[in-house]
């Protein structure tokens, strides 16, 4: 499928099949339109008076060469779902049912996924680590998130959980690799040494300019985190050298000037950025609304057009939905079904419950089993490995459908309350923050 688009000057030709990115001119954008539909002879036509007869002719010739090619308007294949239902290959455990923010848009209330705060036990750390193995298949490197709540009150758990899956590597000829979510606020030290060994990546959570993160992540005795959070992440990313780690923020209807709190976290010196929508119901005023989405257009542009001036600088920064590999994809059943979740990546509560990720944690409809006694509820992962974008009507004819897989269940979850519906807000989102990065790609391959 063919894709076109127009921005900062540039006509930019995208087909999301065979991967072609390529800038062209005014003249074969919009001869493009017409390509499949209308002989030469029409073409001309059509753009007689516009163009030069010469260049149209010219351009349409070499647009058929392309085609005849299958450089664009690449037949789609025909992708069929995955058939390893059941092999599973990363866990997330919420290590902690409990948080010491009270963020405001937390999806997990606040980190207690509306149930009894709690901690997980080694025992039941030790039982997700036994029943990934015993899942994987014939799966070498598996992965496992530690995330919450905040995953750094339950330190001396997720440190065991470390050491016992490495202890387990050498048994089984396993490859562990380890992902943790931070707020940040209990960063120490002595953590900090930990996390920077055994930690292959690590998320930090901060949602750019002081005020902005202190109105919406404040402490749990509703005092100000902003400051104790900076410099437990600053002094954090000078340990971590070259290893892995992104700081990632949520940004609402209360600050949809976000290009300013990625600026501002670039200006600090952090190097790797993320800044998320939040996902909300929309009777709170931070919501977000498809009204929002030519204001969040420019400020992905602002952001765009500072991630350009500075790279080559000691001033660059990665941002990670600019990040794309149109040349190396992922497999299929990744390009079809996006995160695996429920099939083969599962959520891990305290008690050792199963969920198909960790935004289902709780919600009873989506209890899988557990990992003592493993699946129980076999269709309910069924159902979202048969949930791709063959399935959904509104994916089939969407030209980014291959680089989000259908976008997030938990998403299409709470706006239609139907794992089998995209989440509409969500996806023009992507689309829009896609489009930059594809223009970027244009513009640094150029350079």
């Amino acid at each position: 499928m063919l894709h076109k688009f127009y921005k900062n000057g540039l006509y930019i030709i995208y087909d999301n099949v065979s991967g072609v990115l390529f800038e062209s001119d005014a003249l074969a954008y919009d001869v493009l339109e017409y390509i499949n539909s209308e002989n030469d002879e029409k073409i001309i036509e059509i753009f007689n008076g516009k163009y030069n007869i010469t260049d149209l002719k010219e351009t349409i010739s070499e647009l058929r060469n392309l085609i005849d090619e299958n450089l664009i308007f690449e037949k789609e294949k025909n992708y069929k779902p995955g058939e390893n239902f059941g092999i599973i290959k990363a866990l997330c455990l919420n290590i902690a049912h409990d948080c010491d923010l009270r963020c405001k848009y937390c999806f997990a209330s606040q980190g207690s996924y509306n149930s009894k705060r709690a901690l997980m036990r080694i025992d039941v750390a030790k039982a997700s680590i036994d029943f990934l193995i015993n899942n994987s298949g014939k799966r070498h490197n598996l992965e496992i998130d530690f995330f919450g709540g905040e995953p750094l009150l339950n330190f001396d758990v997720v440190k065991q959980t470390v050491l016992y899956a490495k202890q387990r590597e050498k048994e089984c000829g396993k490859k562990f690799k380890f992902t943790l979510t931070t707020n940040a606020l209990k960063l120490d030290d002595e953590i900090s040494d930990f996390l920077n060994e055994h930690m292959d990546n690590v998320v930090l959570s901060l949602d750019g300019r002081a005020e902005i993160h202190d109105a919406m992540r404040p402490q749990k005795n509703g005092q100000a985190s902003y400051d104790i959070i900076i410099k437990n992440i600053l002094d954090f990313i000078k340990k971590r050298k070259d290893k892995e780690y992104y700081v990632r923020g949520t940004y609402t209807a209360l600050n949809k000037d976000f290009s300013q709190d990625v600026i501002d976290m670039s200006n600090l010196g952090i190097k790797n950025i993320s800044v998320e929508p939040v996902s909300s119901d929309e009777r709170f005023k931070y919501s977000l609304s498809e009204k929002d989405l030519d204001i969040l257009d420019r400020e992905y542009d602002k952001i765009a057009q500072e991630y350009i001036s500075r790279k080559g600088t000691d001033r660059e920064f990665l941002f990670f939905h600019f990040n794309i590999d149109i040349n190396s994809s992922p497999c299929v059943y990744k390009k079809i079904s996006g995160c695996g979740a429920g099939t083969d990546y599962m959520a891990v509560s305290p008690d050792g419950k199963l969920y198909p990720c960790h935004q289902f944690d709780s919600i009873e409809e989506f209890y899988l089993g557990n990992v003592f006694d493993g699946i129980i509820n076999k269709e309910i992962g069924q159902d979202f490995f048969q949930t791709s974008i063959l399935t959904k009507e509104e994916c089939k004819n969407c030209w980014a459908k291959y680089h989000c897989g259908g976008g997030c269940y938990a998403s299409g979850y709470k706006a239609n309350n139907d794992i089998h519906k995209s989440d509409n807000l969500a996806c023009e989102m992507l689309k829009k923050r896609l489009e930059y990065a594809l223009m970027i790609k244009v513009i640094q391959s150029k350079s």
